[in-house]
């Protein structure tokens, strides 16, 4: 299974469908399932939840319209334990809230 290559297919559909975020946020397994067609493990689960929350922290990610900066405000601690915990942080970062 090519870690990056399915970074890049959930990237690519969250940049055409930008709503898919609170799915990715809400259920991330199963959005990337979805999206994917593949079953994973823990460990690629993992590594392509990393490389999403990457593209969204440097902007690599267009999410278009989506009110990235309202995402974030309205997490708080909804991820703390969860596999995206630190998106809200990136999320905010990119719109000047800490």
């Amino acid at each position: 299974m090519d870690v990056q290559a399915i970074i890049a297919q959930v990237s690519a559909a969250l940049a055409d469908a930008p709503e898919k975020l609170r799915e990715l946020i809400s259920d991330p397994k199963g959005t990337i399932e979805g999206i994917t067609g593949l079953e994973l493990g823990e460990g690629d689960l993992s590594q392509i939840i990393d490389g999403v929350k990457n593209g969204i922290a440097d902007g690599s990610l267009d999410l278009g319209g989506l009110d990235l900066g309202g995402i974030a405000g309205n997490l708080g601690g909804l991820l703390e334990n969860s596999p995206l915990g630190g998106i809200a942080d990136s999320l905010g970062g990119l719109f000047g809230k800490k």
